[in-house]
């Protein structure tokens, strides 16, 4: 299975690109690939932006434009043509073994995803090939919601509240946001 990074949102609410935005002189998007490079043999990130190249991972463009997440999940699926595993490029406190407790409760239903503290995260999750007919339809209809997708297709929902002793899904979204990770960055470590 491969891993994509998916860096192709507009970030307007941090008002630059969130992934190349550095925590502690390292961009956060090299945090996710640490991570992810300790349980899968091959990276690709889902991006426009050529500033990534900067990180030696192969780029993955979007078929259909300005489509959001499902847009990206898509064009993962169709470069892999196998089951994928996704995450955003701004959730820097990922773990292993966040990723490996998703992989062992993968039961090859169209997606498997995470909740954590009852939010789900359709952005912490694996994707099957055959959840690519669903998302094309998707497409083509402009139903875009990522939550939608979840409810309308055969997808797990793996509760890790019980596995995980953080907030490992903070995302950042906004520079407040950036700043409270900041701050608590010594629990954060690279």
């Amino acid at each position: 299975m491969e891993a994509y990074i998916l860096a192709g949102g507009k970030s307007t609410r941090m008002g630059e690109d969130k992934g190349l935005k550095k925590l502690k002189g390292v961009p956060i998007i090299q945090y996710i690939i640490h991570t992810l490079s300790v349980c899968f043999p091959v990276i690709k990130i889902n991006t426009d932006n050529s500033e990534y190249l900067q990180f030696g991972l192969e780029l993955i463009f979007d078929r259909n434009k300005n489509k959001g997440p499902i847009g990206g999940i898509q064009a993962a699926l169709e470069n892999s043509k196998n089951d994928i595993f996704i995450v955003s490029c701004d959730m820097p406190l990922i773990t292993p073994e966040a990723i490996k407790y998703l992989l062992e409760n993968h039961n090859n239903n169209w997606a498997t995803v995470a909740s954590y503290n009852e939010r789900i995260q359709p952005l912490f999750g694996i994707y099957t090939y055959a959840s690519l007919q669903l998302i094309n339809k998707r497409i083509a209809h402009n139903q875009l919601k990522m939550m939608d997708f979840i409810q309308e297709s055969h997808s797990d929902i793996i509760d890790m509240n019980n596995i995980l002793n953080t907030e490992i899904f903070s995302n950042i979204n906004t520079q407040e946001e950036f700043k409270k990770i900041e701050k608590n960055r010594k629990k954060y470590e690279y």
